[in-house]
This record gives C-alpha cells, structure tokens and sequence, in this order.
C-alpha cells in the first residue's frame, strides 16, 4: 500500500517522537521539543508524515539553506518496514526540492552506518569528497566548545542520574529464541587482551558516553578483566563481534552485569533483547542470589525499559556529575590505553 503524506501537526507529537525513538534516530543530547518548534516556525523547512493505512508509517524532513536542499529524520516504522516506504520519503523530499527549483538535495551519514549508506546510493545519492565541519554555541552557564572552564565559569559538567536496578529470583520465562537471518555464536573469551577490550568498549559505548573505565591505566584495567570471576561474552553474527556481556561476581552470591550492549550496524536486529536475556540466564548459574545492572539518563529511556521488561526492578537512583558531552565535542574516545 503506498503511503498518504500530510505535514506535521501538533498532536502528532508524541507518536513522532515515539517513532523516532523507535528507529534509534534521538541521542540524549538533543532537544527535541526544541526542534520542532523551531521546524514548526521555520519558512524554508517541512517535515512531511507519511500513513500506511492510517498508521504512521515514516517522517521525513526536508529544507533548504537558499542554495541546496537537505534531508532529515527519514524514519520507517520498524515494523513496516520492507513496504517500499522508505523510498517513497526520499522521493516526496526529493520532489519539495524540484519543485522550488533546488538544483541538489543533500544528507548527512554517519560513517560507520553502513546499511543507511547503502539505501541512499541505491536511490541515486553519491558520496562526495567534502569535509564537514561543526561549531556548537555556548548555551548560558557553559562555555563555549573547546573553550577551557576557568575560575569565574560554572565547571563543564553535566548531572546525570544513574538508576541501579536488581533482580532477587531466577526469570521464570523461558528463553528467548535467537533471531533468524544470522549465523550466531557467543563465546566466553578467557584473560581478554587490553586492546580487544578497549575496542569492545568504544564500539558499544562511545555512542552513549561510557566513561566508567576512561580513567583505567593498563594495571588496572588488566585486574579488574584479567580476574576469573569477571566473564566477558561476545557475541558473534556472521562471523563479526556483534556485542558483548560482562558478569561480575567478584562479590558473589551478589552478581552484577557490568557491560552489555551492541555494536552500531547491529542494533535494531532483535539481537539485544536475545543476548540481554541470555546474560541474565548466565548470571544464575552458580549460588547467585541477587543480579544487580546499572544504567543513566544519557543511555536514553529504553535500556531502562528493556532491563525492567526482563525482570529488573529499580531499587535506588543517584546523580553524578560527569564532563559535558556537548563541551568535548562528542568525539569518540580512541582505542588507546587509559580511554576505552
């Protein structure tokens, strides 16, 4: 069925949100009630719904700087997806453009998302040989970025608010089955090298902010992986680590899932849910008693979601103070000793 367009409206704002959530497309830093007041406002801008049925089925936002076309927020409802649709969101942002006579229609992609690389060559895109270039503006109280805190400014931090959630019984349910489509294995890797772990760490957790072991020099580092009560899973699609697990039961019977995510080009593949549940069922083993898992606000909603769907019951928040992803410029941390 081919998609029914219309612009957005106000009381589409909580189901666009909720389908941008949905396709990983919001990161924490942004604001997005911000956003679509300012899309709402803006003379030169439009971001078109797209209905399947009545459901929404996908967004894209289309606008122009006076000389080019760009192109935002293409989303498509995970599950309708394989419908043609997002096809269908490029071509109505491709036809906005010619109609106001736009000689070329431009969009951003992350380098290491390949899969959405992929999609736009194959509707005609061509990757360009251009650097882009970024400056953020300094919001009150905060400097500006790259700029160092001195004593007259408010330091370039951040609160945070951690949630620590636990589990007191063994899950009931059975296990979920392993998505279909890939070839899957998780392995236990025994005394993990420094390297091998940091590269772990920063394809998962640079987009979240991890920063838990940034400050480990090697020694440390090594006790605390090196050490038999700490095992780290790795899970392998097709061959590639996909993500990875790591149970801690150095204060055994008390357990605690010090690790858990995936990979970039594996997220929104079932696979999370798979290996979540499988690393509760792993942490039962043995005389456990209590399996505790921590998450923050800069992780976003759904890890909290998805920890409390599999059994996990908030027991205590606290706040911390971390430096300000918006004033470091986001960079990802590089693989080298003491930044994992």
């Amino acid at each position: 069925m081919s998609l029914a367009f219309r612009a957005y409206r106000e009381e589409d704002r909580e189901p666009l949100i909720a389908l941008w959530n949905a396709c990983d497309l919001l990161r924490p830093y942004h604001d997005v009630a911000r956003e679509l007041d300012l899309i709402c406002s803006a003379g030169d801008a439009e971001l078109f719904l797209g209905f399947d049925d009545g459901q929404l089925a996908g967004s894209v936002l289309v606008g122009h700087d006076g000389h080019r076309a760009w192109m935002y927020r293409v989303a498509v409802a995970p599950a309708l997806r394989g419908r043609g649709h997002g096809k269908a969101l490029v071509a109505r942002a491709e036809a906005w453009a010619m109609l106001r006579g736009l000689p070329r229609l431009m969009l951003l992609v992350r380098e290491d998302n390949a899969p959405v690389s992929a999609f736009y060559e194959q509707q005609g895109y061509e990757r360009l040989p251009r650097l882009v270039l970024s400056k953020s503006f300094a919001t009150p109280g905060k400097p500006a970025l790259g700029e160092p805190a001195t004593d007259d400014r408010i330091d370039p931090r951040i609160d945070v608010v951690v949630t620590s959630l636990e589990m007191t019984a063994v899950p009931t349910r059975p296990s979920p089955p392993a998505p279909v489509g890939m070839h899957l294995a998780l392995l236990r890797v025994a005394a993990p090298s420094l390297a091998y772990c940091r590269f772990l760490q920063c394809e998962v957790g640079n987009f979240w902010f991890w920063q838990s072991r940034a400050g480990l020099d090697d020694a440390s580092l090594r006790a605390v992986i090196h050490d038999p009560r700490v095992e780290l899973y790795v899970l392998h699609a097709d061959g590639a680590p996909a993500g990875h697990a790591e149970i801690d039961r150095r204060s055994q019977p008390e357990v605690a899932l010090t690790s858990f995510g995936l990979m970039p080009n594996f997220r929104g593949r079932g696979l999370g849910w798979y290996l979540l549940n499988w690393a509760i069922d792993a942490a039962w083993t043995g005389d456990t008693r209590r399996l505790t898992v921590d998450t923050c606000t800069l992780d976003g909603p759904r890890p909290l979601q998805a920890y409390q769907r599999a059994g996990f019951r908030p027991y205590r928040q606290t706040r911390k103070s971390i430096p300000d992803p918006d004033l470091t410029g986001r960079k990802p941390l590089p693989h080298k000793p003491g930044r994992p």
